[in-house]
């Protein structure tokens, strides 16, 4: 883990912190988060800890049952109940950017694209999953709607806890072609096929993720 900056507030410090150390799977699922040795570790009180706990508590990547404070461990409803949020709120968010993204903006997905195809060819899973986020928030950032962006980014980081936690690297489906689909119809101006496109998308990223777990529950 990373040392705190005494210049800065250290709750926020130790917030991204231990959030990085969760989504990069430092911490593991179900593990369980003790405020006092999290305090020696980073050499600071206990109180800027007690307060990042409670603000990744309150972002659901921390849970508290009894007093134990341990790491998300979602179940399959869990998974399911993320991904429909995810796209629910994708679909307004790709129908809003459909007529707001600028012109370097959709240079900047058709980039992401071919990067995202070079990243699946190398079977650079580490930059698969940047490229495939970075197209998304590009989307999500075009919307240019504040609220939408805010709720975002928390399904976001459950999206990322659930894909490095779960999802062999190996299990990762092509996704460059169905994000393509989605471009075009940006590019196109045709919002409802984009929206079709992007539920399309997640739909097979939920049904892959559920084809995994179903097989590891039968191993």
């Amino acid at each position: 883990m990373d040392n705190v900056i005494k210049s800065e507030p250290l709750h926020l410090q130790a917030y991204a912190i231990i959030k990085s150390s969760i989504l990069e799977g430092v911490f593991q699922s179900g593990e369980r988060v003790v405020e006092s040795k999290l305090a020696s570790k980073f050499g600071v009180s206990r109180g800027p800890i007690r307060e990042a706990i409670r603000m990744l508590i309150q972002d659901g990547l921390l849970t508290q049952h009894d007093g134990l404070v341990q790491v998300f461990q979602p179940t399959h409803q869990d998974i399911i109940d993320i991904l429909q949020c995810r796209q629910g709120l994708e679909a307004i968010a790709v129908r809003l950017a459909t007529n707001s993204l600028s012109s370097d903006e959709k240079e900047r997905l058709l980039h992401c694209i071919d990067q995202t195809r070079e990243a699946y060819k190398q079977n650079n899973f580490k930059k698969l999953v940047l490229f495939d986020q970075q197209f998304h928030d590009l989307i999500i950032e075009g919307s240019r709607n504040k609220q939408l962006i805010q709720l975002m980014e928390v399904i976001k980081s459950k999206v990322i806890y659930i894909r490095n936690h779960i999802i062999p690297n190996e299990c990762i489906h092509p996704i460059s072609d169905e994000h393509e689909r989605i471009c075009q119809a940006i590019l196109e101006g045709d919002e409802e096929r984009a929206v079709r496109e992007m539920n399309d998308h997640i739909d097979k990223g939920l049904e892959n993720m559920l084809k995994i777990l179903s097989l590891d529950k039968n191993e």
